[in-house]
């Protein structure tokens, strides 16, 4: 389970934020929608910034061993934030929030809506047929109420919970409809199935959210029976439990990285004070690099 220092953190020192900052400047965030670009201008940040290789370096094991990472101190900028990302992967412009073809997306609470509820637990893209498989979030403006805090629960924990109550294998079944956002003007909305939990080789990955599960059902036209019905109802129950979550706030310029397909993540609720709350957003695919884990 996770523990009292889990994330773990590294501090990005003043010299190295300041030199990857005047290196973003020089460059524009629609230059870097190609994965060869952002490979290659990854490798020149590199070269350029002193230190920065070390400590993405260490940023991308910490993800790939514990799931998540927090950068702190971290320059608030787009091109700066591709850099970092592209670490781990490709950053993709592709379903990344409601417009399309954003690389960038920007998550503000807005005064629209002063009172936003908690974002129940959830993984992003569960309707792609590989979901994206990194997520980078830049603190730009926490909430003045300290609010709004990023929760985090690991989807091993959890299998490892219903394991207990029998409730694992079900859940392992491909059977879960899941609502892919469609065009009003379609036809037809589209469901896909898949399973909810996958354990293989000792590793957890976990495709979940409950917007896309419940009108996925809906949809579907049919019910789960009743072994899976009461299979997703034990691992919502589950998600709920306070010793399996981790809960922090983003403090501005923290970067949080972290893998999306073997952690879930949530918000707290965001109270009127709060709306001028911002995160950066950046999706990533595997890196096709050699030795890269998918």
């Amino acid at each position: 389970m996770a523990g009292m220092h889990w994330p773990p953190r590294h501090v990005m020192s003043n010299s190295i934020g300041e030199a990857l900052a005047r290196f973003s400047s020089a460059r524009h965030a629609d230059q870097l929608r190609d994965e060869g670009v952002q490979r290659a201008v990854l490798d020149s940040a590199r070269e350029e910034v002193a230190g920065l290789g070390d400590l993405l370096d260490t940023a991308a094991a910490a993800v790939r061993s514990a799931h998540a990472v927090i950068i702190e101190n971290f320059p608030v900028d787009d091109i700066a934030l591709a850099v970092a990302a592209s670490a781990l992967g490709r950053a993709d412009a592709g379903y990344n929030g409601p417009r399309p073809d954003t690389l960038v997306h920007d998550v503000v609470d807005s005064a629209v809506r002063p009172y936003r509820d908690p974002d129940p637990l959830h993984t992003d893209s569960p309707m792609l047929r590989r979901p994206h498989a990194y997520l980078a979030l830049l603190c730009v403006r926490p909430s003045p109420n300290g609010d709004g805090e990023t929760v985090l629960v690991r989807a091993a924990d959890v299998a490892d919970e219903l394991a207990g109550q029998d409730r694992l294998r079900p859940l392992c079944d491909p059977c879960y409809p899941f609502a892919v956002p469609h065009d009003p003007g379609a036809q037809r909305p589209v469901v896909i199935t898949n399973p909810i939990l996958t354990s293989a080789e000792g590793s957890t990955t976990v495709r979940y959210c409950p917007v896309r599960v419940t009108a996925g059902v809906q949809l579907a036209g049919h019910r789960l029976d009743a072994q899976h019905l009461d299979a997703l109802r034990a691992f919502e129950h589950t998600l709920q439990r306070p010793e399996l979550t981790t809960s922090f706030l983003l403090r501005a310029g923290d970067l949080l990285l972290f893998d999306n397909q073997r952690l879930l993540h949530g918000r707290t609720d965001v109270r009127p004070a709060g709306a001028s709350r911002h995160l950066k957003r950046i999706k990533l695919r595997a890196s096709r690099s050699p030795g890269a884990e998918a």
